[in-house]
């Protein structure tokens, strides 16, 4: 915040009382609005780790029918929007430290890898078991997963600087 005022121009006696300011209105907070705060993240977190989850069982039919490229193409553009979604809910959590963020970007991509190296797996035993020649890289899917699920979070942290 100090680097942020101080290129607007600010002189440094009023960054100073600036951030006195912000300290005394965090003390002030009621309990009840840092438990709001707190369970929004949580809230995030849990709509990653659930929307990872129910996005690699709609993957499902689309591995099962859809050539390679297509499956890379749909996973990503599916990380993509839910990394998204929730960058667009904790991008204004101004409360959120560097262990806060690190947490939140690496729990759901290594959920992510897991959960669909399972069901890609699954899925090429019953192309397999049926005849169909769809087989697909389960980490390979979990990669493009997992890429795309950070580009917007990537996005939001090179544009906060």
């Amino acid at each position: 915040m100090e680097k942020r005022l101080h290129v607007k121009g600010w002189t440094m006696e009023e960054i100073k009382r600036a951030k006195e300011i912000i300290k005394k209105a965090e003390k002030k907070k009621h309990p009840d609005i840092i438990k709001v705060e707190k369970s929004v993240y949580w809230f995030s977190l849990i709509i990653g780790v659930i929307g990872t989850i129910l996005l690699s069982l709609i993957l499902i039919p689309i591995l099962i029918i859809n050539s390679n490229a297509w499956s890379y193409i749909l996973t990503g553009m599916f990380g993509f929007l839910l990394g998204a979604l929730i960058i667009i809910i904790i991008k204004d959590l101004h409360w959120l430290e560097h262990h806060h963020h690190l947490f939140l970007s690496l729990l759901i991509p290594i959920i992510a890898i897991f959960n669909f190296f399972i069901v890609v797996s699954r899925v090429n035993l019953f192309n397999y078991s049926i005849g169909l020649n769809n087989f697909h890289n389960p980490i390979l899917i979990g990669m493009v997963y997992l890429v795309c699920f950070i580009i917007p979070y990537a996005v939001f942290l090179l544009l906060k600087r």
